[in-house]
């Protein structure tokens, strides 16, 4: 059951376009390393870089399964590890070994990228004199199959100096930035045209119309911009495909721990989304499965008794609408309980239990999102790890997201994740109170309205209103803001309204004027204004005003204060800290590859490319654990190691040594440099990871 668990959580399908371009760049360094090398033989430091990426690209290819390809860098590596002890002068005989193994390996990754194996030709060959290159006996370095004269002729026409590559890399802050810079060019646009139509009005008036031209032109520059835009917030697209896929030998080993007779529905997808979403998203999922799994599908038996197909089901379906994602997971189980949910609040809350009794479903509901409760009386090996539904709640508002929850007794359960398919544009509504423009972000709004003042019900906490036999509570806008003014006079005959909507629950919002529907891209709040919670963003209008767009879960906080409990004891009891680890590799494969194991167990996750940037992360943030590959440039390993053992504030933090291959000496020196822990990729699974990374933060 462990395999099942372990290697197969991931599917490394996902990881082979980033393994390809990673391999590309690793060998290009290499051929880079042999030219020195062919300059200055006792160039140590090249001799080192050599080693380094060699046991890179052998430790990924490991973890990849391209078994050949392991295989004959690691022979390779021990040649040059002979070399780099003296033992051998490096000479062209062995540049030549190298230039040429690189050409074999180049060809195996082309072949990967085209039928997705490795196909190395001649592979017992090469393996064979490797080795004697190795153990100082004669060896060949051509590694070309025999050709006919005519057959070789012919290749030799088709030589191509040119490596083809589909992809390129490119970080996701070189396209914020080009995002930025291209919202800043659609503001000087948006000016231009202002401009234009001002200079317009007034030649006009004079009896000169000669502007269709100009009208023109500004009409095609508006929709290239447009167009351009797009284009560019395409490239922080994902198929949300790599996360799906995974996620069923996940499902399947909950199902099997449980004892749980469950048919899983997750169908493939075509659908994008942005990568800063989709990378968040797993734990989100695994955690609405476990609850679905472990509180929602009965036994068999239980099945049976209710006249149900003793074979439970839980699907996860994807849809977009617009330019929103909407993630659904079901489940035909028990439902909710509301009765248990209302006699577990009030007896965490007896001070409001007369008013809890009166609750009705959807603020029932809003206790399931609070931090530490739950129903269930006995806790599980799958219920009492990981997350809860506070967390995934905060995940969701962090995304922009929205959670929407419909349940039946006996039917089962649908959860509803509404999603943004990019943080870099969203589609909000323009609000005006008072001299001020406010942005809410279409999602949470479920219906704008104008209501008569007469219509307003008078009950003893406040005005509300009957919309479609529901009674919502009003508020005046100016409660956002904490002014509390009530700008509202009794002349104001009718009343613009905005219902907004989250976590199943809608209160009525008045303002004084509603004003446009637009998608904009939303800019981060500045850090002089990060500790006001009621702003998730800004966004600038045509003559360059800042707009705040508004955090609505925080709002309505402010506003249904009155249903707000204190949860401080019981979070202090029951709340289960979520730990922070950093992993260090420069292989960005190997990096993903433990980052979404680690991410499945809901650790928070940072990574660093070597030693150096490591430290300043460890300096900047606290970690709770750090997981280090050994050979990496500008620091190693060992001296991170050894940097965080003599750094009073990080001393204590427990290391994780991964490497590539067990060595005696290399185990003895990282347990004398204190690291807790050493794994060998070779037996690199998911369970190993996690275990050790659960043993030592069980100890703290």
């Amino acid at each position: 059951m462990a395999e099942q668990t372990g290697s197969n959580f991931f599917d490394k399908k996902s990881f082979v376009q980033d393994y390809i371009v990673e391999a590309c760049e690793n060998l290009d360094f290499l051929d880079e390393l042999c030219i020195r090398l062919s300059k200055n033989n006792r160039d140590e430091n090249a001799v080192k870089e050599l080693l380094r990426i060699l046991h890179t690209l052998k430790g990924t290819s490991r973890m990849m399964e391209f078994p050949q390809i392991e295989k004959i860098i690691h022979e390779t590596e021990s040649v040059f590890k002979k070399l780099q002890s003296n033992q051998f002068e490096i000479n062209k005989t062995y540049l030549t070994l190298l230039l040429n193994i690189i050409s074999v390996i180049r060809k195996a990754v082309d072949s990967i990228k085209k039928n997705g194996s490795e196909d190395i030709v001649n592979f017992d060959f090469i393996i064979k004199n490797v080795h004697k290159a190795f153990t100082g006996e004669e060896f060949s370095t051509d590694f070309e199959p025999e050709k006919k004269p005519q057959e070789a002729e012919a290749q030799e026409e088709e030589v191509s100096l040119f490596h083809d590559s589909e992809t390129i890399k490119i970080q996701i802050s070189e396209v914020n930035s080009i995002l930025q810079s291209f919202d800043k060019l659609i503001m000087r646009q948006i000016r231009l045209k202002n401009e234009i139509a001002k200079i317009k009005s007034e030649v006009q008036a004079l009896g000169y119309d000669e502007f269709h031209e100009v009208d023109e032109n500004m009409e095609v520059l508006e929709k290239q911009s447009f167009d351009i835009q797009e284009k560019i917030i395409s490239l922080r697209m994902l198929p949300f495909d790599m996360i799906l896929q995974p996620l069923k030998h996940s499902v399947a080993s909950e199902a099997i721990k449980l004892d749980k007779n469950v048919e899983f529905e997750i169908p493939h997808s075509e659908i994008t989304i942005d990568k800063t979403i989709l990378e968040n998203l797993p734990k989100i999922l695994i955690h609405l499965v476990r609850n679905a799994l472990d509180h929602g599908i009965e036994s068999p038996d239980e099945r049976i008794r209710l006249g149900k197909n003793p074979k439970g089901c839980v699907s996860i379906k994807v849809s977009q609408n617009s330019n929103r994602i909407f993630v659904t997971v079901a489940d035909d189980g028990k439902g909710i309980d509301y009765e248990k949910i209302s006699a577990k609040a009030q007896k965490l809350y007896p001070d409001q239990a007369k008013e809890i009794q009166k609750m009705q479903k959807d603020d029932l509901i809003q206790f399931i999102f609070e931090s530490g409760f739950s129903t269930k009386e006995q806790v599980s090996e799958l219920s009492g790890r990981g997350v809860g539904m506070d967390v995934v709640r905060s995940e969701m508002d962090h995304l922009k997201g929205k959670i929407s929850i419909t349940s039946e007794k006996d039917k089962g359960t649908s959860i509803e994740l509404s999603l943004p398919s990019s943080l870099a544009t969203q589609d909000g509504l323009f609000v005006r109170q008072g001299k001020n423009l406010y942005l809410i972000l279409s999602h949470y709004i479920k219906e704008i309205i104008t209501v008569p003042r007469e219509s307003f019900l008078k009950l003893q906490k406040g005005p509300v209103i009957n919309l479609h036999n529901e009674l919502l509570p009003v508020y005046d806008f100016d409660a956002i803001i904490g002014k509390l003014s009530g700008t509202y006079s009794a002349d104001n005959i009718e009343i613009p309204i905005i219902v907004i909507e989250y976590l199943n629950r809608k209160i009525a919002v008045m303002v004084d004027e509603i004003l446009h529907y637009k998608t904009v891209v939303i800019k981060p709040v500045p850090n002089l204004l990060k500790s006001f919670e009621g702003l998730q963003g800004l966004v600038f209008d045509e003559n360059y005003r800042i707009i705040p767009v508004l955090n609505i879960p925080n709002c309505m906080q402010r506003f249904t204060s009155v249903n707000s409990y204190d949860v401080k004891e019981l979070e202090v009891k029951k709340s289960r800290k979520i730990y922070s680890v950093l992993v260090v590799d420069d292989s960005h494969t190997t990096r993903n590859i433990e980052k979404i194991i680690l991410e499945s167990e809901n650790y928070k996750v940072a990574t660093a490319c070597d030693g150096i940037e490591a430290l300043e992360k460890l300096k900047a943030y606290n970690f709770d654990l750090v997981i280090t590959d050994i050979k990496m440039p500008r620091m190693d390993g060992f001296d991170l190691l050894h940097n965080i053992r003599h750094t009073e504030n990080l001393k204590d933090i427990p290391v994780i040594i991964i490497s590539s291959v067990y060595e005696n000496d290399t185990a003895e020196k990282v347990k004398q440099l204190g690291a807790q822990g050493y794994i060998v990729k070779s037996d690199f699974e998911r369970e190993n990871l996690i275990a050790k990374a659960k043993e030592l933060l069980s100890n703290e």
